[in-house]
């Protein structure tokens, strides 16, 4: 599913260190040039950073992405001779494979994975040249509008790239941009921001530009490697919301007044039996949803199973009470269709009228609010507390709230 407020979010990082990196360059180059000359070595550290990184993390496609660009990076540092025709082409080759690696999948560290991807890989660079040397032939007649489109815009654009290299550049700047919408996380976005990069390298021909594009490209990978760890590690994978070691890692944060609410969904196991793991998930989505929506500052987490905690900082449980009687009731008042048979994998072509779509059924949820105070000023005494109203709550007919009896 696409979502776009996530879309929005990852190319807003992205984008700005790309519109950082062109603003230096096209105003700060001769700055740049004297910051890099004596360090000609940074890319290539930089890069190995990133591989290291990568392959710690498992992130394969990334350290391969870090040795490609290194070896980008070596073949246009002008020590080799190398011919004028190869020496065009290995860009191009270069966005190709990022484009591969876009759309391929991360797939470990073995010996054997790794002799498979290098195949994957060589094949795919293979294809590529060949492309790149009989293709333009083929089709000079057929492009000539994209020449003639260019010099209209700027005469340059055409010394940068041939007709055919322009289509090969915007195949892969679309077809990454298109993988990243569809998947919107922080490895495809330091993808599609390394096939930017790369195309741009031919407008430069400085070794040192080079090293400042790679070195950008090196610290969008880093960021990526962390940023997707961190949310894997800190967000629970089933509901999107923050996790059990999130919550005790932000408990660290809290001053001496706050408010812990214990959540759960009432008759879960039956409910799970009942209708199916499938349909317990979606509940656990749906709950995880309307907590996380929950006003007054409260942060939601999900603390295992079906049980969830909330958290207002700087809040009495009088103060955050408005707040959780009205997630209770949307909770409460959200039906759940069930359909009588499972989801057909294709559309019918036309509905039937009057068609059964299964019952809906309600869930609910009980709370139980506990406070910090002198008497239980630690986490896990005040949890205690907390667990012992949600116990209440069951008692007292579920689908209700209570207050722990604490001193003040």
């Amino acid at each position: 599913m696409i979502h776009l407020h996530n879309i929005l979010r990852h190319i807003f990082v992205y984008a700005a260190l790309l519109i950082l990196v062109v603003y230096f360059v096209a105003t700060q180059r001769s700055l740049l040039i004297d910051w890099f000359v004596p360090l000609p070595w940074i890319g290539y550290l930089a890069l190995t950073v990133a591989a290291v990184v990568a392959l710690l993390f498992g992130r394969s496609r990334l350290f391969w992405c870090c040795i490609l660009l290194a070896i980008l990076l070596f073949f246009t540092h002008g020590k080799i001779a190398i011919s004028t025709e190869f020496s065009r082409r290995l860009p191009l080759i270069a966005l190709m494979l990022l484009s591969y690696l876009s759309f391929a999948k991360d797939s470990g560290f073995s010996l054997y994975n790794m002799v498979i991807t290098l195949v994957k890989i060589l094949f795919v660079a293979g294809i590529s040249w060949i492309t790149l040397s009989y293709l333009p032939h083929l089709t000079q007649n057929l492009l000539s509008p994209i020449y003639t489109f260019a010099n209209n815009i700027d005469p340059r654009l055409n010394a940068l790239y041939t007709p055919f290299e322009w289509l090969i550049v915007s195949l892969t700047l679309t077809l990454c941009f298109l993988r990243f919408i569809y998947i919107s996380d922080n490895n495809h976005g330091a993808l599609l921001l390394g096939v930017v990069l790369v195309a741009m390298m031919p407008a430069y021909t400085q070794f040192e530009l080079h090293n400042v594009l790679t070195l950008t490209l090196a610290t969008s990978f880093l960021y990526a490697i962390l940023k997707d760890s961190f949310n894997m590690a800190f967000k629970d994978e089933l509901t999107t919301i923050a996790s059990r070691r999130a919550l005790m890692q932000y408990v660290n944060t809290l001053g001496r007044k706050y408010v812990v609410v214990m959540a759960d969904i009432d008759h879960f196991k039956k409910f799970n039996d009942t209708y199916g793991h499938d349909v317990g998930d979606e509940v656990l989505r749906l709950v995880a949803s309307r907590l996380n929506k929950v006003g007054g500052g409260g942060k939601a987490f999900r603390f295992g199973g079906e049980e969830f905690v909330l958290i207002f900082p700087r809040k009495t449980p009088h103060e955050a009470l408005p707040f959780i009687e009205k997630t209770r009731q949307l909770i409460a008042d959200y039906p759940i269709a069930l359909r009588d048979k499972p989801r057909p994998k294709k559309a019918p072509k036309r509905s039937t009228s009057n068609q059964s779509q299964g019952k809906t059924v309600k869930i609910t949820a009980s709370f139980g609010i506990a406070q910090r105070n002198k008497q239980n000023s630690q986490f896990s005494d005040i949890m205690k507390q907390a667990d012992i109203a949600l116990y209440a709550a069951k008692k007292a007919g579920r689908n209700c709230v209570q207050l722990a009896n604490q001193p003040g």
